[in-house]
């Protein structure tokens, strides 16, 4: 049985369309993440992140929302792919980011995952945009 997922939120100082920007351009994903990355904007296109560490299809792609896949190298190849959604709202001077990751093959991934985004994401772009 999968479990369900969780709820993040993050603040950026920076406008939604520059955190769309982090989120989906290649080459400033390459940046902060310093590792390969591919982000075909469009839906059905290709997504990669960290070396293909972590891979994954475009669901849905808009000005404020963001939705994709996401199936680490990692992960057995029988198991199903997560899935990311994000949600951008401008907020002061920045923009609050409400992440929901959900379809995990079980809590233990879960509980890494929760982690992570703090960890091994948005305090990488928060270093890069010099937070």
């Amino acid at each position: 049985m999968p479990s369900p997922g969780f709820i993040l939120e993050f603040y950026l100082k920076a406008s939604p369309d520059k955190v769309m920007s982090l989120l989906t351009d290649s080459e400033v994903i390459s940046d902060w993440s310093r590792g390969e990355a591919l982000v075909e904007k469009k839906v059905g296109g290709q997504m990669a992140m960290f070396d293909g560490w972590v891979e994954g299809k475009i669901l849905k792609i808009t000005g404020n929302e963001l939705a994709y896949t996401w199936k680490p190298s990692n992960w057995p190849e029988e198991v199903s792919a997560s899935e990311v959604y994000y949600t951008l709202a401008a907020e002061g001077k920045g923009t609050r980011i409400v992440l929901e990751h959900t379809h995990f093959p079980d809590s233990k991934e879960m509980e890494s995952h929760k982690s992570g985004w703090s960890e091994e994401f948005f305090d990488l772009i928060e270093d890069y945009l010099g937070e």
